[in-house]
């Protein structure tokens, strides 16, 4: 059994309202509203104080990995085909950059233990949601329905203690991906929604990060950096755009010259890779949380599912008997399903947990669910609260 419950309690008018006005009530994949109004997930101050010290203990896993692949520059299982990009990941290693935030993606085994399912640790979304948007919601509470609870959500506040650790020049933008408008910035998208909230939170943390669309980001070979929407070459530049992406671009071999830092740092393109699990598995079989995962399939016995290596949130991910996509790169893991509880209008409800990190501290929660075993960044996000007992 895991070691939470599912609660029918509807939101406040006040907080619904608020959502409503984010565009968080549109219906998502299955035709339900993304931000769930009718429920909230229930967890006990000791099992939660136990899953964010079993992901402190796979991120520790995480950097001795890192470190050995560093050494060694054995990259063979990332199929990383660009030298530059190799250089890039083996020098923001050596340099020890920090990197600021991750999602660990929880199953549990039958006797309650938490399972990694995967680790989005490249600019996974849903980031606002499980910061303020879910503290807001459980503030709008009634006074006897937060009696004595709380909420497992420290994501603001680690937030604001690591820009500094990253060392932000002046100069910085942020760029995510999805539509651009006429003056060269994000429309409205999910990662302008995460942008918006980390250039809110650097500027608290007094640092300034500027709000570009990844259309608008060019290459200045002059100054060897990469430039702003006003072709203004940047100091830093933080990117809501996946790694792997970037190496299939025609400047992927700028990163051997280019003068603009990075961010997150390149070497969490590893982490975020899902042969990295297949790496974890073999050199930490014993560690409890995590699942037996190979890049060969006849390594995992019983049931397994086959996730693309360069997948994310759910994507192309294929269960027990079902066919996988062919061509593309293959991460087989041992199947641990996600827990399932009876939802709204007799529906399941099929749970995922997730655990935050801001740079090695694990600094929250945050659920989602789906009607399927399955569930990918479309899926209904789900408030939570911290009982003390």
């Amino acid at each position: 059994m895991p070691p939470f419950s599912r609660l029918s309690l509807p939101a406040p008018a006040a907080f619904r309202k608020r959502v409503d006005q984010l565009g968080l009530l549109v219906a998502g994949d299955e035709g339900l509203p993304y931000w769930e109004t009718a429920a909230a997930y229930q967890i006990g101050a000791q099992p939660a104080a136990g899953l964010l010290k079993a992901a402190e203990t796979l991120q520790a896993l995480c950097r001795r990995a890192v470190a050995t692949i560093i050494d060694t520059q054995d990259f063979s299982p990332f199929s990383i085909e660009s030298a530059a990009m190799q250089d890039a990941i083996t020098a923001s290693w050596k340099a020890g950059d920090a990197s600021l935030y991750g999602r660990m993606d929880f199953s549990f085994a039958a006797d309650g233990t938490p399972k990694l399912l995967d680790y989005e640790a490249d600019g996974p979304l849903a980031l606002p949601e499980a910061s303020y948007l879910q503290w807001e919601w459980f503030e709008a509470l009634p006074a006897a329905q937060r009696q004595g609870a709380s909420q497992e959500n420290l994501l603001y506040e680690n937030l604001l203690a690591q820009w500094p650790r990253l060392k932000l020049l002046p100069r910085a933008a942020i760029a995510c991906g999805g539509a651009t408008t006429a003056d060269g910035l994000p429309a409205d998208t999910a990662e302008r929604f995460t942008a918006e909230y980390l250039a809110e939170n650097a500027r608290e943390a007094g640092a300034s990060l500027d709000l570009a669309s990844i259309e608008a980001v060019g290459w200045d070979g002059d100054a060897r950096a990469f430039t702003d929407a006003q072709d203004q070459p940047l100091a830093t530049l933080l990117k809501l755009y996946p790694w792997h992406w970037m190496e299939q671009e025609p400047n992927v071999e700028t990163l051997g010259v280019n003068r603009t830092r990075l961010l997150p740092a390149a070497w969490t393109r590893l982490l975020a890779d899902k042969a990295f699990l297949a790496v974890l598995w073999t050199m930490f079989p014993d560690c409890p949380f995590l699942l037996p995962a190979s890049l060969d399939p006849a390594d995992i016995a019983g049931d397994r599912v086959a996730k693309p290596c360069r997948g994310g949130d759910g994507e192309g991910v294929s269960l027990p008997n079902q066919s996988h996509e062919n061509g593309a790169a293959l991460l087989f893991q041992q199947h641990c399903p996600l827990p399932v509880f009876p939802g709204e209008d007799g529906c399941q409800a099929h749970a995922a947990l997730s655990v935050w990190m801001v740079g090695d501290t694990a600094s929250g929660l945050g659920f989602r669910e789906s009607s399927g075993p399955v569930t990918d960044a479309g899926h209904r996000f789900v408030p939570h609260i911290l009982r003390p007992a």
